[in-house]
This record gives C-alpha cells, sequence and structure tokens, in this order.
C-alpha cells in the first residue's frame, strides 16, 4: 500500500503508519497544519489524509493526554479536557496575562467590522485614540495590516490573523458569536468576551509562545 502512495522511499519505517505519522507532524510542530500542507509533506492525496486524521482521532481518545482539534483552518494537537487544571498550573507561570477590556474591546471591532481603520475604531468605541491597543494586538500577532483605504490621507486597515483564530478556538469568521444573541450596546465586546478561553488555554503551545 505504502509503495503504491509514494514515488520515493517510505515516509516511516515498518510498524509505523499514516495516523501515526500525522500525530508525529502535529506534535512536532506544535501549530496548526491545513490540508495543503499536509499533502507537501507527505506526497498523499486529501482523501487518505481525511481518513488518517479521523483515524488518529479515534485513537486519541481519553485517557490520553493530547486530541487532535480542528481549527483556523486546520488541524492541531491539543490537550485533553480531563487534564486541564494540571496543565493550568504551567500555563499561569508561563503566560503574559489574557486580554484587558481595552483590548478586547478593539479587537472584537476589528474581528467584526474588518478591515477596519484606526479612527473609525476610535468612533466606535468613543475614544480618541486606539493606537496603543492596535500596537498590543499587533504585536500578539492577533491583527495584521491588511491594506490602506482608498479615502484622503489613505488610512492603514487592520484584520484578523490566524492567531486570533487560535486563541479564541475559532476554525473560521464564520464561527464568531452572532451579534443578535446580545443586549443592547457594546455588543462585539460582549461576544468575544464570552469566547475569550481561561487558563490553559484549549492549544498545548498556544500558552507557551506569549
Amino acid at each position: 500500500m505504502i509503495e503504491e502512495i509514494f514515488h520515493d522511499e517510505p515516509l516511516w519505517e515498518e510498524g509505523g503508519d499514516l495516523p501515526g505519522a500525522l500525530e508525529a507532524l502535529f506534535a512536532a510542530t506544535g501549530e496548526v497544519l491545513d490540508m495543503a500542507k499536509l499533502q507537501e509533506l507527505t506526497g498523499i492525496h486529501e482523501g487518505p489524509l481525511r481518513q488518517a486524521i479521523e483515524k488518529l482521532q479515534d485513537r486519541l481518545q481519553p485517557p490520553r493526554g493530547l486530541r487532535l482539534i480542528e481549527v483556523a483552518g486546520g488541524w492541531r494537537m491539543a490537550t485533553a479536557h480531563h487534564y486541564s487544571s494540571l496543565v493550568s498550573k504551567l500555563v499561569i507561570r508561563i503566560r503574559s496575562g489574557r486580554l484587558t477590556p481595552a483590548q478586547i474591546e478593539t479587537l472584537s471591532i476589528i474581528a467584526y467590522r474588518q478591515p477596519v481603520t484606526v479612527p473609525e475604531i476610535n468612533e466606535l468605541r468613543g475614544v480618541t485614540s486606539s493606537a496603543n491597543q492596535v500596537k498590543s494586538l499587533l504585536e500578539r500577532e492577533l491583527i495584521a495590516p491588511a491594506g490602506r483605504k482608498p479615502v484622503v490621507g489613505r488610512p492603514m486597515t487592520y484584520a484578523t490573523t490566524q492567531k486570533f483564530l487560535l486563541h479564541f478556538g475559532l476554525n473560521s469568521l464564520n464561527d464568531l458569536p452572532r451579534l443578535a444573541d446580545f443586549g443592547e450596546g457594546n455588543l462585539e465586546a460582549q461576544a468575544l468576551a464570552q469566547l475569550e478561553p481561561p487558563l490553559p488555554q484549549d492549544g498545548l503551545f498556544a500558552g507557551l509562545e506569549e
């Protein structure tokens, strides 16, 4: 079977299999791997890869300490919920802290209104400057420049990143809470604050990077 799939030498030694090979890749990177990247790494078509991902997810069941989750358009390893209290002892010590209310408010506007400029963020927040919050979110790589708006002065616009999806455990922006489900005033911030993950974060390595 392996010989039929690969034109070069096999990717694993005798006794290994594709789900095990994917587990090794996910564990080694600690980051999201999408289907295109998995195909590039293995040279295997999408069908067999999806079957192997499903088999790997079946293997990673309690009492295993890890699980494979679909997030940000791909898959990554995460710690199992059963051990969250134990893992939190480690993550609490090495994380730099959760987002502040001002950062949540700024990020929520960007998430729901993107691409958006700083003056537009200021207007929605009712403040004179959101520049500091934008800068901190850029440093955390939760947002990124998204080009200049074709108006007078050509201000820079900002949009969320893949790391934003990871931070909030979203597979895509379509998974954001619906604003209609919340009350009046500051709806975006209410919605995003609901998603702000408790310690430890869902991702095994996400807390180690900040």
